[in-house]
């Protein structure tokens, strides 16, 4: 699985294209409510998913949940003609693993093209929304989203910036491994994460993915565990 910049998750093997969070309607709801939020950062988004699509060219589009953040408004009427112009491209199918802002009918998203599931699992791969969800217990990699992660850098001159961050992390389940992805939206909020032991942290750039930075070792413990 590649890690990509623009904060998805390339799969060759199963030629899918794993983005999580996009959380479109998001503007457009706040426009309704009187706040000056740009009309243009849905266009944004489902722009940079394009581009990703034609790079990568998949077969299968996966969602990890919070495709839509608020209640049916225009935004999700076009999104619906953008996936349908996708699947007219060549675009197989598009999943969405049904997130905690994913309220409406299954039949909604059907209508749009796109199924929905509760989780998906293939060979020990399993993809849900939530880093808690219930997972099988011979899990070997769980990708999800719902967090939002991103690190955050500081400079010599005391400057800093949150950047997006993929982190991945045990499951505890037969020592599988998890990945959580950040917010594919283009208009979306962060949560800082600090490295902790045994887990690392992939910065997702403008142009490359960076990584991985992991915790400080503690001085006081020595390999045995013992202070």
């Amino acid at each position: 699985m590649w890690l990509l910049p623009q904060k998805g998750v390339w799969w060759p093997a199963e030629s899918m294209l794993i983005v999580s969070d996009l959380h479109l309607a998001k503007a457009e709801y706040f426009r309704s409510q009187g706040l000056a939020v740009p009309p243009t950062v849905d266009f944004q988004t489902l722009s940079t998913l394009t581009a990703l699509i034609r790079q990568c060219q998949p077969k299968q589009l996966m969602l990890l949940g919070d495709l839509f953040h608020s209640a049916p408004n225009r935004a999700w009427a076009d999104f619906k003609a953008w996936l349908k112009d996708e699947l007219s491209a060549g675009l197989e199918e598009a999943m969405l693993v049904r997130g905690n802002h994913d309220k409406a009918q299954d039949e909604v998203y059907r209508d749009m093209g796109v199924w929905v599931l509760d989780m998906w699992e293939n060979q020990g791969v399993v993809l849900t929304h939530e880093p808690d969800d219930p997972i099988p217990s011979n899990a070997r990699i769980h990708l999800c989203g719902h967090i939002h992660p991103a690190a955050m850098m500081r400079g010599k001159g005391r400057q800093s910036e949150r950047v997006p961050c993929f982190v991945q992390t045990s499951t505890g389940c037969n020592a599988g491994r998890r990945l959580i992805l950040p917010a594919f939206g283009a208009f979306t909020g962060m949560h800082t994460v600090e490295p902790k032991r045994g887990m690392e942290v992939y910065v997702a750039t403008d142009k490359e993915v960076m990584g991985p930075w992991r915790a400080a070792p503690d001085a006081r413990v020595n390999r045995g565990g013992r202070r």
